[in-house]
C-alpha cells in the first residue's frame, strides 16, 4: 500500500519538491549579495532582535547572524509552512478522503489489517517528508560552491528540521481528524492545524516563550536552530516524539469506524427540512465552512501581527541606525505605517487564496459527476460554475472585512496607537480586495476554459507572492516587483484607487470569459 500511495502521489511530490527546492536555491546567493560581511548584518540583526513583529512572522534571529542563519530564518520560515501544507494535504488525501470515496473499504475487504490504510498513509507522507528534507539539505550543502560561508552541519540540521516539521504537522492533522466525522471538513481541519501551529510558534517567538516551540512543529526550527546550534540531540528527541505520536494515532484508529469520528458528537436535529433556494444558495451551503475558516484565520493573524506594532515605538527610539534596516526591507517611510502595509500584503495573499480555493473546488464536483447531475435538471450550463464564482467573490470580500477588522482590533489593543495608524490600516486592508478579485478572476477564466489545468490557478498567486515578499531581497528590478498586484497598496497620502478599479474591471472581464468557457465546453 505504501508503494501504491507513493505512485498515486508521485506527481504531487515531484512538483512540490522541485518548487520548494528551487525557492531555497536562490536564497544563499541573494543574502550574500545583500549582506556580504558580518559588519553589514549587525544593524539588521539588532533591528530584528528588537522587533517582535518580525520575530512573530519569521522567528527569532540570534547572533552572530551568519548567512546560513539568515537563510534558515526567512526561507526556512516560509518553506516549513509550505512543507507542512504539503504533508497535511497528502496524508488527508491518502487516508480520510480515500475512506470517504470508498477505496479504503474496498482495500479492507481483501483481509488486510484495519490499521494498514492509516499506517500506509503516514508512511508514504513520512517518505515524502524525508525526500523533501534530503533535497533541502543537499541544496544548501551544494550552495557552499558559490557561498563558502554556508556550512555542512547547518545544511544537515536544516534538512532534518524540514523532515521533522512535515511529519509532525501530518501527525497533528491526523490527531485532529480523529474527532472529525464530516469527510468534507477533513481538509479544512488539517489546514487549520497548520494555522494553529503557526500561531503557537509566533506567540512563542514574539513573547520569548521558548518552551512553547516544542508544542508546534513549525516551532521546531527554533528548537533545532540550523546554522546556529545545529542541535541534532533535540532533533532526535523530536523524532522520538513523532514516533510516539504515530503510535498514539494508530492505536486510536483501532477504535474508530470507517469514515467516522472516534468520538461521536451529537448533532442538533433539524426541526424543518432545509430548502435550497437556487444554485447560489447551494454553492453557499457547500462552501461557507471553508470561507468562514479562512475569514477567521485572516482575522486572527491580522489582529495578532498588527498588535505587534506596539513594539515598533521602542525600536524606533532605541537607535537611529536601526532605521536603515527598515529602509532596506520596506523602503523609506514611517516604520509603523510600512509594517501595517507589509502585514496587509502578507494577509492579502490569504484573501486571494479564499477565492481561488472556492473556484478550484468546483472542478472536484465536475470530476465526481455532481455537476452533470445538476445540469440534468435543465439549468443553464454555466449556472453551477457561475454560482461558485459568485460565492468566491463574496468570500474575497468577507476575507477583506476580516483583514480590516483584525487590523482594527490589533491597533485598539496598543497604547502607542495613534489616529494615523487607523488611517493607514483601513485603506491598506481594502487595497487587498482588488488584487484578490483579479487573481480569483484569473482562476475562473482558467477553470472555465481548461478545467484540466485547474491547479495552475495557483501559479499567479505564487508568482505574486514571490515578487512581493522576496523581490527586494533578490534585488529584482522595480518594474518586475510592480507586476505583483499586491504592491498597489493605498496609503493616506499615496496610491490611487483607480488602479484597483482597473483590477476589478479586469476581474469581471476574466469572470465573463470563464463563464463563457463553462457554457461551451464539456464537463471536465
Amino acid at each position: 500500500m505504501i508503494r501504491l500511495n507513493l505512485r498515486l502521489r508521485r506527481r504531487f511530490i515531484i512538483i512540490w519538491c522541485l518548487c520548494l527546492w528551487g525557492l531555497l536555491t536562490v536564497f544563499p546567493p541573494a543574502y550574500e549579495s545583500y549582506y556580504p560581511t558580518p559588519e553589514s548584518r549587525e544593524t539588521f540583526l539588532a533591528g530584528m532582535q528588537a522587533n517582535a513583529g518580525m520575530s512573530a512572522v519569521y522567528g527569532p534571529l540570534e547572533a552572530p547572524a551568519s548567512l546560513g542563519q539568515l537563510v534558515a530564518w526567512e526561507a526556512g520560515g516560509l518553506l516549513l509552512i509550505l512543507g507542512a501544507v504539503m504533508a497535511v494535504l497528502m496524508v488527508t488525501g491518502l487516508h480520510r478522503k480515500s475512506e470517504h470515496l470508498g477505496y479504503t473499504e474496498l482495500q479492507l475487504s481483501t483481509g488486510i489489517s484495519r490499521l494498514a490504510p492509516a499506517g500506509a498513509a503516514l508512511a508514504a507522507t513520512t517518505i515524502a517528508a524525508v525526500i523533501m528534507g534530503l533535497g533541502c539539505g543537499i541544496t544548501l550543502w551544494a550552495s557552499q560552491l558559490w557561498v563558502p560561508e554556508m556550512t555542512t552541519s547547518g545544511a544537515v540540521a536544516f534538512g532534518v528540521t524540514t523532515t521533522l516539521a512535515m511529519v509532525g504537522s501530518a501527525l497533528l492533522a491526523q490527531i485532529a481528524m480523529l474527532f472529525v466525522s464530516n469527510a468534507h471538513s477533513v481538509g479544512r481541519v488539517g489546514l487549520l492545524t497548520v494555522a494553529l501551529s503557526f500561531l503557537i510558534r509566533a506567540v512563542a517567538d514574539a513573547q520569548e516563550l521558548g518552551w512553547l516551540n516544542w508544542l508546534s512543529p513549525l516551532g521546531w526550527k527554533t528548537v533545532i536552530a540550523p546554522y546556529l546550534d545545529d542541535d541534532l540531540g533535540s532533533a532526535a528527541l523530536l523524532a522520538l516524539v513523532c514516533l510516539a505520536a504515530g503510535a498514539v494515532v494508530l492505536g486510536a484508529e483501532r477504535t474508530r469506524d470507517n469514515d467516522t469520528a472516534m468520538i461521536h458528537v451529537p448533532h442538533r436535529t433539524r426541526h424543518r427540512p432545509r430548502r435550497i433556494n437556487g444554485m447560489a444558495h447551494l454553492a453557499t451551503i457547500l462552501s461557507w465552512a471553508s470561507i468562514l475558516t479562512w475569514v477567521i484565520v485572516i482575522f486572527g493573524l491580522a489582529a495578532f501581527l498588527v498588535a505587534l506594532t506596539g513594539s515598533l515605538s521602542g525600536w524606533m527610539e532605541a537607535d537611529e541606525s536601526i532605521g536603515q534596516v527598515f529602509d532596506e526591507m520596506f523602503g523609506s517611510g514611517d516604520m509603523k505605517t510600512e509594517f501595517i502595509v507589509y502585514v496587509a500584503k502578507l494577509l492579502g495573499i490569504l484573501v486571494a487564496t479564499t477565492g481561488i480555493q472556492t473556484v478550484v473546488s468546483f472542478h472536484s464536483g465536475e470530476k465526481d459527476g455532481t455537476v452533470d447531475l445538476l445540469r440534468s435538471t435543465g439549468i443553464r450550463r454555466w449556472a453551477p460554475y457561475g454560482s461558485y464564482t459568485l460565492v468566491a467573490c463574496v468570500g474575497v470580500l468577507l476575507a477583506t472585512v476580516g483583514l480590516w477588522a483584525g487590523s482594527w482590533l490589533g491597533l485598539v489593543t496598543q497604547d502607542s496607537t495613534v489616529a494615523q495608524d487607523f488611517d493607514t490600516a483601513v485603506p491598506a486592508a481594502w487595497s487587498q480586495a482588488g488584487p484578490a478579485l483579479l487573481l480569483t478572476g484569473i482562476a475562473v477564466a482558467l477553470v472555465g476554459l481548461a478545467p484540466r489545468l485547474a491547479q495552475m490557478a495557483w501559479a499567479p498567486v505564487a508568482a505574486a507572492t514571490l515578487l512581493t515578499l522576496f523581490g527586494p531581497l533578490f534585488k529584482a528590478p522595480q518594474w518586475m516587483i510592480d507586476l505583483s498586484p499586491f504592491e498597489y497598496v493605498v496609503r493616506p497620502d499615496e496610491g490611487s484607487w483607480g488602479v484597483h478599479g482597473a483590477m476589478v474591471a479586469a476581474a469581471i472581464a476574466l469572470i465573463l470569459i470563464g463563464l463563457y468557457g463553462a457554457q461551451h465546453r464539456e464537463v471536465h
